[in-house]
């Protein structure tokens, strides 16, 4: 009995591990594309692409915690995202980045929530 709870734990610690793995590999591609799109389809420099990133990535806990609050109506979680990107504009602003290019970059955030909101909830979204 003892061994068949050790192998069980194994395997479950082998799983985890594996879905990390493949969650980080698939975070640093999406961070990839990202910056791709920043360079090619925004037109930013190096400089500004990583002015960006990190704005986005000192945000980002923020916006996960709105997300997760599972006690806010749907209406709250929007307006605190908005009081969010409206800070992050500033930041950008900041940062030289020109209303245009701002605007893209919201577009292009909003195309990707869409895409990952079909993904989980159309089905596909799971291994």
């Amino acid at each position: 009995m003892k061994k068949l709870i050790l192998l069980l734990v194994i395997f479950l610690s082998l799983q985890a591990t594996r879905s990390f793995a493949q969650n980080s590999e698939r975070m640093q591609q999406m961070q990839q594309q990202f910056r791709s799109f920043l360079k090619d389809s925004v037109q930013l420099s190096d400089a500004m692409i990583d002015s960006v990133t990190s704005i986005r990535q000192q945000y980002q806990p923020q916006m996960r915690q709105i997300f997760m609050d599972q006690s806010a109506s749907m209406s709250d979680k929007q307006t605190k995202m908005q009081g969010l990107r409206t800070e992050m504009d500033g930041r950008y602003k900041s940062a030289g980045i020109t209303d245009d290019q701002i605007a893209a970059i919201h577009k292009h955030e909003d195309w990707m929530r869409q895409q990952m909101m079909n993904r989980n909830n159309g089905g596909g979204g799971g291994q």
